[in-house]
């Protein structure tokens, strides 16, 4: 078999008409005004392509791509030592990155979209086996071109890993978002590299290198080391992190269907944060509460390596087995960036919203067929019942079209403060009694009961604390509320505890939530 082969490899190059070849490979190369505009119309068809993650749109810009014309002439350059070929090939290449460059950032600067898109993503975290891709692509790319075997539909299907690349670094330097052009340029650099070294490997195999073979292969070599173990590096340790991440996700899958075995369970995304040991895991769920959260924690403690900081997101579904995810779940997270955990079952805005809330969750759920999106505040959160309801009316600004309801964490009601001597509802108790109302709402209560109170300081009678509860409880019950009312003045040791605390205590109504099933 080995023979065999042989025997057709020499033929093949008995075969090739090297002039016919060099002359062929040195005119698709060539810096002109038809090349130009190809790296503009395809810089632009990828850039959109990548704004909108259109797979289609960026297949579009693959096919238009006349990148691969002064890559192989690069290659051909570096098998025949000619070094105005190299450097004519390099500045044919450098113009048409260039202008590329420059239109996919103008196109970031004009567009609305910023947001970086599954498409976009895919093209900052490349490893060894994009190194590899692009090595078989350019044997196959240069045999082609050197037999005259549809030379120019393989080459531009090469080209796909070259402008799309490119774009990404133009959008990234469009929004300042650093670590998606350097991902991206990586890939972009390890692509052209490899492909351009490939070529070189075909060119002399096929004796394009004259009678000094021995002598170029060795140039060859030592050009060949210096250009692929700097770019080999970064990938191969981006490819340990995939390892090190499918190994952490199995952990973390594992853990999750032990521990919350008595419903559905579905890891959505991971991100793993070197630099500062966080492990940011999104999962889905039916439920989840306090006590499945400390649960939860404490299991995937002992389960992960000691010292790593672990995140969890619950996203609440009906069905989390049918939710998937819009980008690969061991995706590096990139300093800087703005990256959604996209989910089927969530708009990528509200995924947005989600990941980026500024407060502690303890759960949320989003329902795209009623464009609902539900955030409930984890125990720890201190923010203000008013401040959380303005919160709820920005992200339904934000997102129009959507319900958004934030649900606060259980905690007192705040109380009702009146002026002195009065039980009238001004502007501030109406306000206060509309936050009340809100909270109210979001838990889901219907039953509640209010306690009126008032100063012992000339102008506290009892029917002034009577008053004011009933104006709370007509309040209340307007907004649907079932309310029992109390007065309770005056309190035991009220004026001591008046001298303490201060006397706005009891100037004001108590709102507190009753449950109808008690006895």
């Amino acid at each position: 078999m080995f023979k065999t082969i042989r025997e057709w490899l020499q033929l093949q190059v008995a075969m090739s008409d090297r002039a016919e070849v060099s002359e062929s490979i040195d005119s698709e190369g060539e810096l002109r005004g038809s090349y130009l505009f190809m790296c503009t119309m395809a810089s632009g068809i990828a850039t959109i392509g990548l704004l909108c993650n259109s797979v289609s749109v960026i297949i579009g810009a693959m096919l238009v791509s006349p990148l691969m014309g002064p890559i192989v002439r690069l290659g051909l350059g570096i098998a025949t030592l000619d070094l105005n070929r190299v450097f004519r090939s390099l500045g044919t290449l450098l113009a048409g990155m260039s202008l590329a460059l420059g239109v996919a950032i103008l196109i970031v600067w004009l567009s609305p979209l910023r947001t970086p898109t599954p498409e976009i993503l895919a093209r900052t975290t490349p490893n060894l086996f994009d190194m590899i891709a692009a090595t078989l692509s350019g044997l196959a790319g240069g045999y082609a071109m050197i037999r005259n075997r549809g030379g120019t539909i393989v080459g531009v299907a090469i080209a796909t890993a070259l402008m799309p690349p490119m774009a990404t670094v133009g959008f990234g330097i469009a929004v300042a978002q650093w670590g998606i052009s350097k991902g991206a340029l990586l890939l972009f650099t390890t692509n052209l590299a490899t492909i351009a070294l490939s070529t070189t490997l075909m060119c002399t195999w096929y004796g394009f290198s004259g009678r000094a073979t021995r002598h170029a292969v060795a140039w060859q070599i030592v050009v060949g080391f210096a250009v692929l173990l700097p770019l080999g590096w970064p990938l191969a340790h981006a490819l340990g992190d995939i390892a090190q991440q499918t190994r952490l996700l199995g952990t973390v899958r594992s853990t999750l269907t032990s521990t919350l075995s008595n419903q559905s369970v579905r890891v959505l995304d991971m991100q793993l944060d070197d630099s500062r040991k966080v492990l940011d895991v999104t999962f889905a769920a039916q439920h989840y509460g306090m006590d499945e959260d400390t649960a939860l924690h404490q299991a995937l403690k002992s389960a992960l390596p000691s010292g790593l900081t672990l995140r969890l997101n619950p996203m609440i579904t009906s069905d989390p087995t049918q939710t998937e995810l819009g980008r690969s779940a061991l995706s590096a997270n990139i300093p800087g960036a703005s990256i959604p955990a996209t989910v089927a079952t969530l708009d990528d805005e509200t995924s947005v919203v989600i990941k980026h809330f500024p407060l502690p969750l303890l759960s949320s759920g989003s329902n795209a067929q009623t464009k609902t999106l539900t955030l409930m505040l984890a125990p720890t959160s201190a923010a203000s019942n008013a401040t959380l309801r303005q919160m709820e009316d920005q992200l339904g600004t934000q997102l129009p079209g959507w319900t958004i309801q934030i649900v606060p964490p259980p905690r007192p009601l705040p109380p009702v403060l009146f002026e002195r001597g009065s039980a009238q509802i001004g502007p501030a108790q109406q306000a206060a009694l509309e936050n009340t109302i809100w909270a109210l709402q979001r838990w889901g209560v219907h039953d509640v009961a209010v306690e009126g109170r008032a100063s012992t300081d000339g102008h506290g009678p009892a029917d002034l604390a009577e008053q004011r509860a009933a104006q709370v409880r007509q309040s209340l019950e307007a907004a649907g509320l079932h309310v029992v009312t109390g007065a309770s003045y005056p309190l035991p040791d009220q004026q001591r505890r008046e001298a303490e605390e201060g006397v706005d205590p009891f100037r004001s109504v108590f709102v507190y939530v009753v449950d109808p099933g008690a006895d």
